[in-house]
């Protein structure tokens, strides 16, 4: 007790009470975690994990969540996006005509700037002896000023104000000139044919841009490249607008829905084209189309990691809460003799929140360790670059705050029902007072597993998905294909190129194409065909390939031929996907007369459906039509795989004789096609270990219970031994009661896993069926697991010798 002078003033006394009480508070509480060790490194290190856990995914999505929020005129950008509708059917997305952003800048008064953009492309740029493929974008003329970048040398209103100027990177310029100081002003050869100059030099890309790239290319540029986008019909481009300070959203938005409609014909009377706008710095992640409406993306798993990170940290905080319930028994006459001296209610709740914040510190300090020491190999498998040290003000705050709300979190329950009990039943050992303890025991641990068993059912999906979209034919084969980028003249051409590859030993088959075999943008409805409903403005994707393409893509032709070379009429000849054949309803396709943007021809074979874009868009009506004569493109080489790299390395030999001046940057279809879906790999590795650190967690806390369990049965377990009990026999014993709780936690987790995971599938127009062995399995890991630890603490308990256990009696 504190003697506290009767000639202080109040105000002092009070504040040497409060730093006393403190003082004793932390005493207690360092005390009590140095008596029971056991219990207090459990606590800690399940906490810790949990903290592990969520601060992790907190960086990563920290970092999701501030990509592309950096611009300055952020609240005045917007992604402009159509809605395409004919008879019932919706197409939406980011596809734009080339020329819409000249278009809404003259007749919208509220648009202030606009600019359209392509998607990522690779170009080959040359500076005396120096060749190298870049990656950037062709944009407008306003593009610099809506979006922001540091210029090193040049200006924002000089960097895209003429078409023979061209905007690199600060790495670009340092790669070409040396610096870029030594590169603004300078000339430089844009493929091969079109000299251009370097207006402005800008730092290398924010890591928090989703637009990174090496140079900025005219519009104008796209545009001579690109004769079907100066048609306002077409679309395929992205269109960013920025209006207008104090402009009203809305009024935008409704002036803008039918502004293309306009310009379409009267044959297009059934078909509706709708303009829409969302916000910039939400694009990159909610950029999924449902129906027309935006609905989800990227930011699904920021939501889906989100809600690990809680059910995590909530699983160690059950552990927490469990364990200290457990010991309110051992604690239980410390508080009756407390509370018999006089302390109050609230002296005791702060002592035991006390205790919990005190571990959840020590918690969050283990916790931060580890998260310098793991972080490394978390960016390399999230492709992050995230640094504790380089974290905000308000981040560190945030991490305070969750560490005071799991501290609170988990010490609540222990700190108001330790309180709560009435010392004249603590001291009559009356088993009321613990009653209640024991079933909110048992439901948390019941809740634990059942978060546990979601988590893992999860996974085991998500495996069993990602194994699909690697592993199974989705229409053809992407293994050993080798692409690269091609551009002729007229004395080098793909014919020739080609007569000379197919002699190279492992070489199989070889074709072009003007785009990637899964890149596609642009759509038309430009077709007509026999029997073609009146007014019907069906959206076709095209590409052009070579003879062969079938081959070496490795995709199946369900009726008819491939293009070949063998045959003059082939050059007018189409090749239709099976969603085209669909479509069009002709039931004997073969040499059915076809025109496409009033080029006749005639169908000449039918190709199995294979991914457009991504597994997770509906597979577009698709027209193939002759590309042999192609000048420019994309090449596929199938090539055998047995010697591989020699063969890889003998195509590049015959190419750099042909184009000495030219890299030969080649990669495989299947890496390419990996790297598109980077994200959903990314998202299963997380979520592995994610549920390995829950498993490791709830399996900590019931090897504290089973602990506690023993400790509280020991003179009945010495008993039951010297009364003939077998060792088995109390392993069952004590097994039993946690089991229940397990399955009782499995039997509600696995409908709701089986919802969740069903709702993700639907995600993906490639998909595997709801595969009911996974929940199968989840549950016996999730049993055998439990039955390990609690086994090993049970089976120790039972071999005690039972004279130490009865000699107090």
């Amino acid at each position: 007790m504190l003697n506290v002078p009767a000639c202080l003033p109040a105000g002092r006394a009070k504040a040497l009470k409060n730093d006393f009480m403190i003082k004793n508070h932390l005493k207690t509480a360092w005390r009590n975690i140095i008596k029971n060790k056991v219990f207090s490194i459990l606590n800690v290190v399940g906490l810790a994990t949990g903290l592990l856990c969520s601060l992790l995914i907190y960086l990563w999505a920290s970092d999701e969540l501030a990509i592309d929020k950096y611009h300055k005129n952020i609240d005045l950008l917007y992604s402009v996006y159509q809605k395409q509708i004919f008879e019932g059917r919706i197409d939406a997305g980011y596809f734009t005509p080339a020329l819409l952003y000249r278009e809404l800048k003259n007749k919208i008064p509220e648009v202030d700037k606009a600019s359209p953009m392509t998607w990522r492309d690779t170009r080959t740029f040359t500076v005396d002896d120096k060749i190298f493929r870049q990656e950037g974008f062709y944009v407008g003329e306003d593009y610099f000023e809506m979006f922001s970048y540091d210029f090193l040398e040049g200006t924002v209103l000089s960097a895209m104000d003429s078409p023979d100027n061209v905007a690199i990177s600060e790495e670009m310029a340092q790669l070409f000139f040396g610096s870029a100081k030594n590169a603004i002003g300078k000339s430089i050869l844009y493929e091969n044919s079109r000299p251009l100059k370097i207006s402005a030099v800008f730092k290398d890309a924010s890591p928090a841009s989703s637009k990174k790239g090496d140079f900025f290319l005219h519009w104008d540029i796209f545009l001579e490249e690109h004769s079907w986008a100066t048609d306002i019909t077409n679309s395929g481009p992205l269109t960013y607008i920025m209006l207008k300070e104090n402009t009203d959203v809305t009024t935008v938005d409704a002036k803008i829905k039918d502004f293309l409609m306009p310009y379409r014909t009267e044959e297009d009377s059934n078909f509706t084209a709708e303009l829409g706008l969302q916000p910039f710095g939400k694009s990159y992640l909610n950029n999924n189309f449902e129906n027309g409406i935006i609905s989800g993306g990227r930011i699904e798993n920021v939501r889906i990691f989100g809600f690990i990170a809680f059910f995590v940290l909530l699983i160690a905080c059950i552990n927490f809460m469990n364990l200290a319930s457990a010991g309110s028994l051992k604690r239980a006459k410390e508080v009756g003799v407390r509370k018999s001296l006089g302390a109050k209610k609230g002296s005791l709740i702060s002592q035991f929140l006390g205790e919990a914040l005190l571990l959840s510190f020590m918690s969050t300090l283990l916790a931060l360790v580890l998260v310098a020491l793991v972080l490394p190999l978390f960016n390399e498998l999230a492709g992050k670059d995230l640094d504790l040290l380089r974290l905000s003000p308000l981040s560190w705050l945030s991490i305070l705050g969750i560490t005071l709300l799991t501290g609170f979190v988990s010490g609540s329950y222990p700190a108001f029902v330790l309180s709560s009990f009435k010392a004249i039943d603590i001291f009559k050992n009356n088993r009321n007072a613990n009653a209640s303890s024991r079933w909110i025991r048992k439901g948390l641990v019941v809740f634990q597993f059942a978060l546990t068993i979601i988590l893992i059912s999860g996974m085991l999906i998500t495996s069993r998905q990602i194994h699909f979209i690697q592993n199974e034919n989705l229409g053809f084969d992407r293994h050993n294909v080798v692409l690269f980028l091609f551009q002729g003249d007229s004395t080098r051409t793909f014919t020739g190129l080609k007569q000379r590859a197919l002699q190279l030993p492992g070489v199989e088959s070889m074709s072009i194409t003007d785009i990637g075999p899964m890149q596609f943008s642009n759509g038309f409805d430009d077709v007509v065909w026999t029997g073609k409903p009146e007014n019907d403005p069906t959206i076709f994707k095209s590409m052009a390939v070579g003879s062969d393409f079938a081959k070496a893509w490795g995709t199946e032709l369900l009726m008819g031929t491939d293009f070949s070379t063998n045959r003059v009429a082939d050059n007018s000849g189409y090749i239709l996907n099976e969603t085209a054949l669909k479509i069009m309803g002709l039931k004997d396709p073969i040499g059915k007369p076809l025109a496409m943007w009033g080029r006749e021809g005639e169908i000449i074979g039918v190709m199995k459906d294979f991914p457009i874009n991504t597994l997770k868009s509906t597979i577009p009506p698709l027209i193939i039509r002759n590309g042999e004569h192609l000048n420019r493109g994309a090449v596929l080489v199938r090539i055998s795989p047995a010697n591989g790299i020699q063969t890889v390395e003998a195509l590049e030999n015959l190419y750099t004789e042909i184009f000495p001046e030219v890299p030969f940057g080649h990669f495989f279809s299947d890496a390419w096609y990996d790297d598109m879906y980077r994200s959903e790999t990314i998202f299963f590795k997380l979520s592995q270990y994610f549920s390995f650190m829950a498993i490791f967690i709830s399996c900590l806390g019931l090897f504290g219970l089973v602990i506690f369990s023993a400790q509280l049965r020991v003179k009945e377990i010495g008993i039951r031994k010297v009364l003939g009990a077998s060792v088995s026999k109390i392993t069952r014993l004590l097994i039993k009661d946690f089991l229940k709780l397990v399955v009782v936690g499995i039997v509600i987790g696995l409908p709701v896993a089986w919802y969740f995971m069903d709702k993700w599938l639907t995600n993906y127009e490639y998909r595997v069926d709801m595969p009911w062995w996974a929940f199968g399995l989840a549950g016996s890991v999730v049993i055998a697991i439990a039955l390990l630890t609690v086994s090993f603490k049970s089976i120790s308990a039972a071999m005690t010798n039972p004279v130490k256990s009865l000699r107090t009696e």
